[in-house]
């Protein structure tokens, strides 16, 4: 009797391109299909399952932005504040959770991320 075996990618629910180290995007079912993804204070990155692989790939093009931001300590960020700084030296701006939508594409952090995206187009 023949079997396949899964790749390693597939058994602990990880997209393709990650490499369980420094690269780790795990896709998951999203509370709310509208939820493409995030990222989280470890740099893990989440993609919703059930997206395209044209969305997944825009997906993680737009939370590595974020990654690379946090990277820079430009962003930093848990359950009850957002700390931005625009450039690398200048000021800290901090942003209590419960007084934004953090799905706002209007945030700093968003909006950078999306510039440099359409720019790479």
């Amino acid at each position: 009797m023949a079997f396949k075996m899964k790749k390693v990618n597939q058994v602990l629910g990880l997209h393709e391109s990650s490499n369980h180290l420094n690269r780790v995007i795990k896709e998951v079912s999203m509370p709310d299909p509208r939820i493409y993804g995030y990222i989280d204070e470890n740099k893990t990155i989440f993609i919703n399952k059930d997206l395209s692989r044209k969305d997944k790939s825009l997906t993680i093009r737009h939370e590595n932005g974020h990654k690379r931001q946090m990277e820079e300590g430009r962003l930093k960020f848990d359950s009850l504040k957002y700390e931005w700084k625009g450039k690398p030296h200048g000021k800290t701006f901090v942003y209590p959770t419960k007084s934004i939508d953090t799905r706002s594409r209007s945030l700093p952090w968003e909006a950078e991320v999306e510039r440099n995206i359409k720019r790479k187009r």
